[in-house]
């Protein structure tokens, strides 16, 4: 938490959830430029993670249990994930009460609050959209507060979209150790590669294993101690929270049911809000994992389906970061801040 602004009263709230293996201490070069932005930067740590409230013994097997590939598991990792949402949720209602931060004026683009998630943390975006309508409203109106939710760099696993077992990931590689498939992933993550055109040669476009050598990868501008601030193993290894949690999601079909709940209109329970009216903002980084792209030309194609076949479908602005990878958080962190806060 980089702390409220001096001296203002019209400061915005930018609540980050982190991805996978990479938590919340890979964000502190974003916590001082908070007086410059007039913001107050917050970065949690989901469970799991150093600082947070670990998975009790029968929720993590619970988790394997999910995660077995069993059709039937489909429902409970919706609730699963409904969960996780509501942990967010609570969280969010909390922190607007105890710190009592301004709310939105979105005409005026201050205040209030915008929440995010960045690559895994887009899992935990597209639950809350899709359960916000779930969730009554109390003394905190939380609707209020929203100024707009950011998809950074999300990933199209994460949004359950089709995807070739021939683009390489080192998360699926079957030749690697558990030891070693975090460590290729910490690297290969942090890559620039040089996608070419998918919006018109589709996946044909994806350099999936091939990275630039300028700029190098942001984890050789990371130093030793930085990175063991910035990882953390565990949620990663095979009985591992988060990759639980993945395969669960993939296997079961769970991320696509969560994405079209979060992105067409669904029945609100009394007193809720289904944020239908919040900005929603999807950052795409053209230099990122082919996850990312992917995730953006696969999106524009459901708008662009939405809109000729006239279905209501909650309304997203894509911004393309251009010459960005994963980490512009790290590589370039006040063009990342002015991409989240400014009117497009």
């Amino acid at each position: 938490d980089s702390g409220a602004p001096q001296g203002s009263s019209t400061y915005t709230t930018i609540v980050i959830v982190h991805g996978y293996g990479w938590h919340g201490g890979n964000f502190k070069k974003l916590l001082p430029l908070g007086q410059q932005f007039n913001t107050r930067v917050v970065v949690i740590n989901r469970r799991d993670y150093p600082g947070s409230e670990e998975y009790t013994p029968s929720e993590k097997a619970h988790l394997v249990h999910l995660a077995s590939n069993s059709p039937e598991t489909t429902q409970g990792v919706v609730d699963f994930m409904r969960e996780r949402a509501r942990e967010v949720y609570d969280f969010l209602v909390d922190f607007v009460q105890r710190e009592r931060i301004p709310q939105a004026v979105r005409n005026g683009n201050k205040g209030g609050l915008i929440i995010s998630g960045w690559s895994l943390g887009s899992a935990y975006m597209t639950a809350l959209l899709a359960n916000v309508r779930l969730f009554p409203e109390g003394e905190v109106q939380l609707s209020k507060y929203m100024r707009r939710m950011v998809m950074y760099d999300a990933s199209s696993v994460c949004f359950g979209y089709p995807f070739s077992m021939e683009w390489y990931q080192p998360l699926l590689d079957p030749s690697l150790t558990n030891e070693g498939r975090v460590e290729r992933f910490t690297t290969w993550v942090t890559g620039y590669f040089p996608h070419g055109d998918v919006f018109s040669l589709g996946g044909a476009a994806l350099m999936c294993n091939t990275v630039l050598a300028d700029p190098t990868p942001t984890y050789t501008r990371i130093t030793p101690a930085e990175l063991a601030a910035s990882t953390h193993a565990p949620p990663q290894l095979d009985d591992g929270s988060d990759r639980l949690m993945v395969l669960a999601c993939i296997t079961s079909g769970a991320y696509k049911v969560i994405r079209e709940q979060a992105l067409y209109p669904m029945e609100k329970a009394e007193g809720a809000s289904d944020w239908w009216d919040v900005p929603v903002r999807h950052l795409w980084c053209d230099k990122s994992i082919w996850e990312m792209t992917w995730c953006a030309k696969m999106l524009t194609d459901e708008m662009a389906e939405a809109q000729s076949t006239g279905k209501p479908m909650r309304e997203i602005a894509l911004v393309r970061v251009e010459g960005a990878n994963h980490f512009p958080h790290w590589d370039m962190p006040e063009k990342l801040l002015h991409l989240f806060l400014c009117d497009e």
